[in-house]
């Protein structure tokens, strides 16, 4: 089957749905011989992915993931990743803050591929669990109104094509597929895209799954965020609804910033503007504005504010407050617990 996918696609035809689902699922069960799918991941790129296409890509990968049962109105906050723009952490900022004010947030990432720090080099740089098993991330949420799913421990058949895709040392389809890759599923989501041409694409799909409420964002500064440094492009999904718009900070009273004030570093840095962001230390006051605003939509999206306007100050309430610094502690010592845990459990045997 994949010799004549490959020739369809290097004949830029596109892909019926279900040539595309038997695709990925012959690739994920180990059925491809890696050269081939190193053909198939460079000819995919080449090509681009339609929307049909990426949504039998999705059906596959979602047949091959560990899922978890539960909490289909908790929400995601993720991005595609692949600005460039070296920002700060932001999604898994805004995460923890929409958490504090009352989302159940379950955030699904990885490391870094394409920045010095990515959401799970952050949460753990901050002492923060990871690495959490089925039933710890459900406890977690249950408990915490905060879980992370650690993506290459929900999605093994596509972690098992990794060192092939770092060898190519380009974006591929996998890449596309990450933000949906969520193993619970969530019916609610903020979904950054950096490329502008897929943010419809995104749209249509998340109307497809049957998303109850989400918000696709596109910076036109490049950002998979909603920027306060460019106005921002955002599709609104309710159900099988899809409406367009131009978001612009003004919108809510804010007014753009320098996008060198959104910039983030490594692991380390970005740990200490986090903890600077949440102590209300107004030398990271942009970061402040840009988590909240992100917070906010998924505030939104959760049904716990009518709109963005509403969202960014219950944001900047849980902050200003100090109930966002408090989830993050909380975070820190259940972490904590849980390893002792283990090493006594360990010691035990």
């Amino acid at each position: 089957m994949i010799k004549d996918i490959l020739v369809k696609l290097l004949g830029k035809v596109p892909l019926t749905e279900h040539e595309a689902e038997g695709c990925m699922n012959d690739i994920l069960s180990g059925a491809v011989d890696p050269i081939q799918v190193a053909a198939f991941l460079s000819i995919t790129e080449a090509k681009g992915t339609e929307k049909e296409e990426l949504l039998g890509y999705l059906k596959a990968m979602w047949a091959k993931m560990n899922s978890i049962c539960g909490a289909p109105d908790s929400v995601d906050i993720c991005g595609t990743g692949g600005d460039m723009l070296g920002s700060f952490n932001i999604s898994t900022a805004a995460a923890i803050t929409a958490s504090a004010a009352g989302a159940k947030v379950a955030k699904c990432g990885n490391r870094s591929s394409s920045s010095s720090c990515g959401s799970a080099d952050l949460l753990e740089g901050m002492g923060i669990c990871i690495d959490l098993s089925k039933e710890e991330a459900t406890k977690w949420l249950q408990h915490h109104g905060f879980t992370f799913l650690f993506t290459p421990n929900y999605h093994p058949s596509v972690s098992a094509w990794a060192t092939l895709r770092r060898g190519l040392g380009f974006r591929t389809i996998f890449n596309m597929l990450g933000p949906l890759g969520n193993p619970l599923q969530p019916t609610r989501r903020v979904m950054g895209v950096s490329n502008l041409s897929l943010a419809p694409m995104y749209a249509e799909i998340l109307s497809a799954i049957s998303s109850e409420h989400a918000i696709v964002a596109h910076g036109l500064d490049g950002m998979d965020e909603i920027s306060l440094s460019a106005p921002t492009l955002l599709y609104e999904i309710k159900g099988q609804s899809i409406s367009k718009s131009i978001w612009e900070p003004e919108s809510i009273g804010l007014q753009y910033v320098d996008i060198q004030d959104l910039k983030g570093g490594s692991v380390n840095d970005n740990v200490t503007i986090l903890h600077q962001l949440f102590e209300g230390d107004h030398r990271v006051n942009a970061i402040r504005q840009v988590t909240c605003v992100n917070a906010g939509a998924a505030l939104m999206v959760s049904g716990l504010a009518a709109d963005l306007r509403e969202g960014y100050w219950l944001a900047e309430q849980t902050i200003a407050s100090g109930k966002a610094g408090d989830k993050l502690q909380e975070l820190i010592s259940s972490s904590h617990k849980l390893r002792e845990e283990v090493v006594n459990y360990v010691h035990a045997q």
